[in-house]
């Protein structure tokens, strides 16, 4: 029988599929879309792809479809180097920690609104969805009453890259571009009155649009690439750790009875549910993989989820283990790896830090009340709804502090 990783990419539980592609097919042909394309799963060539940049390119997007005029994780170098040194700063470490007491006040505050007393309802769409969706808008300097449509048209950016409608893709990318517009036009006027304008990433690359470090395309795309990838993927993941804590309740035992786990443990939940799939690369020579010829300029999708339960790597690799990691241990691959390493992947780790001490401190217990539905878009993994029933802890005061 034909394998088709295609019927098995949104599988609520998609390792088995990952585990028969590792041991049976390491490069695997899919020909769903024209032209087709090929899918690697072992973590050693998923980590060779993503060290060689050179042969494998991103410039033709990180999708199944081919794109031209990408920036950032849609670019190669020198373009993406000179785009990534535009924003780096405001993703460094130090950066997110000064921005850390603000990223805690909006957590808290929806928190605090959704969870103040027993009750039931969609944790996606009372938390998981909206608290990164608010942190990065409000980064970029998009106002609150337009943050919610954001949210949308998000969704349908990322739809498009797993080959989803791509007139939805066009809506959306020209209604924030009209929003850019607008935004970095009022940016460019205060600038030109001699004063000092917003303190949000719009600025940032309004300035480096007029210092001439970017392109006014670039501007436009890069607040695009930004909003997306620092919304999607981090609400698949705290949706996906709360189902975790719902499946395995004494995982949140062990994490209430010590907390100093947490940071160890969000990188355990993102390698055993990789948000991001895995993204494509496209080979700039022809190649020889696994005995099999690739053809130059054809798309290879590089599983991330996969690699990060190849048994070579992982031992028990199905296993949720909160004390895999610590300080010197191997790194998962959830972030890519490399050039294109997540830029945003310190807010991520931040906003997964907080929402899992606040989901162990604040329930004392949680059940599913309704079926869970998985997203479409088969690069990525996350949960469109997560209808829960909860039950708070006596001891809810101590949620936030520390």
């Amino acid at each position: 029988m034909t394998y088709s990783h295609l019927e098995h990419a949104n599988d609520l539980e998609p390792a088995a599929g990952h585990h028969h592609l590792i041991k049976h097919c390491p490069l695997h042909k899919e020909d769903a879309f024209d032209p087709p394309f090929y899918v690697v799963s072992r973590h050693e060539d998923v980590l060779s792809m993503l060290t060689d940049p050179a042969q494998w390119t991103n410039g033709d997007g990180p999708g199944v479809f081919f794109q031209e005029g990408g920036v950032l994780g849609s670019a190669d170098d020198p373009d993406h180097r000179r785009q990534r040194k535009v924003l780096q700063d405001g993703f460094r470490p130090a950066a997110i920690a000064s921005l850390a007491p603000r990223v805690d006040i909006i957590g808290r505050e929806l928190w605090d609104k959704a969870f103040a007393s027993d009750g039931e309802g969609d944790f996606v769409t009372l938390f998981a969805f909206p608290f990164p969706a608010i942190v990065i808008a409000e980064m970029l300097g998009i106002r609150p009453e337009d943050r919610e449509q954001f949210g949308h048209w998000s969704d349908d950016i990322v739809n498009g890259l797993g080959g989803g409608d791509l007139s939805l893709v066009a809506i959306a990318n020209e209604g924030i571009y009209g929003f850019v517009d607008a935004l970095v036009a009022e940016r460019q006027e205060i600038l030109e009155r001699g004063e000092t304008p917003p303190d949000d990433l719009l600025s940032v690359l309004t300035v480096a649009y007029r210092n001439g470090d970017l392109q006014y395309g670039e501007v436009r795309r890069l607040s695009q690439q930004v909003l997306v990838a620092g919304h999607e993927t981090t609400a698949s993941l705290l949706s996906l750790m709360l189902y975790r804590l719902i499946q395995q309740p004494e995982l949140g035992d062990l994490l209430r009875a010590d907390p100093s786990l947490i940071p160890w443990a969000v990188e355990e939940f993102l390698r055993y549910d990789s948000p991001v799939q895995g993204l494509f690369r496209t080979n700039r020579d022809e190649c020889v993989v696994h005995g099999e010829k690739i053809e130059a300029d054809t798309k290879v999708q590089l599983l991330f989820a996969a690699a990060n339960r190849d048994p070579e790597v992982w031992q028990d690799p199905d296993d949720i283990q909160l004390d895999r990691f610590g300080p010197g241990s191997k790194p998962h691959l959830a972030f890519g790896w490399g050039v294109h390493h997540c830029i945003g992947n310190v807010l991520a780790r931040r906003e997964g830090q907080l929402a899992l001490r606040w989901m162990v401190e604040t329930f004392e217990k949680v059940e599913l009340i309704g079926p869970v539905q998985v997203n479409q878009p088969f690069i990525l993994r996350g949960l469109t709804t997560l209808p829960i029933r909860w039950t708070l802890r006596s001891d809810i005061e101590a949620v936030g502090q520390g």
